[in-house]
């Protein structure tokens, strides 16, 4: 019999959180009945500190101790994560997805809380909270200042959830132009033949910035029924991963950072082609986003990139949003 729902967890360079991030999902409690699966899939993770165990071996032993089915996927090469998300969402054979970044964790109620409401209102997704937490132990150190501020910010994204029943049009409109629900695919129970169909409609893609918003959008344009609930549900960390506000060193995570460009590039292209199109204000919500993630992409420039690096990195920065546009946007900053 198939499971209710299949997490699916998508794996890079993150060997000293997964464990934690594993054993989360295997402490949930209430759904032994109904059922779950875990899918890891390994993005072709670089070679790990040789004092670490690699995902493989993590999973492997995880996979002796876990109540539930793992699965374990490698990629070949490094193709980013919506590609990542996508291996593990087609491997899935739940009747629901949830997506749980391998640095993060879940509270023990949080999937059956999930599936109980799923069930009770026959809604295609289910919306909970997440609350803000820092890892001391292996995120990057943060002052008491910029942590404050950083958590303040985020959690006022990560709280951001409709409560209550939306229907068909309504569902995307809340998240674009209302924006009374946030864009992360973590702390939602999708259904997985709607995963599936937004899937569908995106091509292949490296990105490993903003794919969250491509792909949820996709899916709240497709949707017919969303359930908000209050509960907390998820642990988000924000010292750790591609997002975290640490020093770049280097072009490669620069060009991760950037490649948040070519979602909008898909998006857009989606925009076109979808049999119902979105409306003139969701279109102008869209460029917004579009704008914010350049403007944010300029801020982490001059504040994060290494100034030995600078120059090549504004080149790249060129090269994947289109130097009008990134003008337009130093245009808008120095206005400010």
């Amino acid at each position: 019999m198939s499971p209710a729902i299949s997490v699916c967890i998508p794996v890079y360079a993150t060997e000293r959180s997964l464990p934690a991030c594993l054993h989360s999902v295997a402490a949930q409690r209430g759904l032994e009945a109904a059922g779950l699966e875990i899918i890891v899939v390994d993005d072709a993770s670089p070679a790990a500190d040789p004092e670490l165990s690699s995902p493989a071996q993590i999973v492997s032993q995880f996979q002796q101790e876990s109540p539930w089915p793992v699965v374990y996927l490698e990629h070949q090469e490094n193709k980013g994560i919506l590609e990542a998300r996508r291996t593990a969402v087609q491997a899935a054979t739940g009747e629901f997805i949830f997506c749980l970044d391998s640095d993060d964790t879940l509270p023990p109620a949080a999937l059956a809380t999930l599936y109980h409401h799923a069930m009770a209102e026959d809604a295609d997704i289910v919306h909970g909270r997440a609350q803000v937490v820092v890892n001391r132990e292996h995120g990057c150190i943060l002052d008491s200042q910029r942590e404050a501020t950083l958590m303040e910010k985020v959690q006022c994204r990560a709280r951001a959830t409709y409560l209550g029943r939306l229907k068909d049009g309504e569902i995307l409109q809340s998240v674009l132009v209302d924006k009374t629900q946030n864009t992360f695919l973590w702390g939602k129970l999708i259904r997985r033949e709607l995963y599936l169909h937004a899937l569908d409609s995106i091509p292949s893609v490296y990105c490993s910035m903003a794919d969250d918003l491509l792909q949820y959008v996709l899916i709240a344009h497709h949707a017919c029924s969303y359930f908000g609930i209050g509960e907390v549900v998820y642990n988000y960390t924000i010292n750790t991963g591609i997002s975290s506000h640490t020093k770049i060193t280097s072009l490669e995570r620069w060009g991760q950072v950037c490649s948040a460009a070519s979602v909008f590039t898909v998006l857009f292209h989606c925009a076109k082609g979808i049999r119902t199109p979105f409306s003139s204000e969701q279109m102008s919500a869209i460029r917004d986003l579009c704008r914010f993630y350049l403007i944010n992409n300029l801020q982490q420039l001059q504040f994060f990139v290494v100034p030995e690096l600078y120059h090549e990195a504004y080149e790249l920065l060129c090269e994947f949003w289109g130097a009008g546009f990134v003008h337009q946007a130093e245009r808008f900053l120095q206005e400010k």
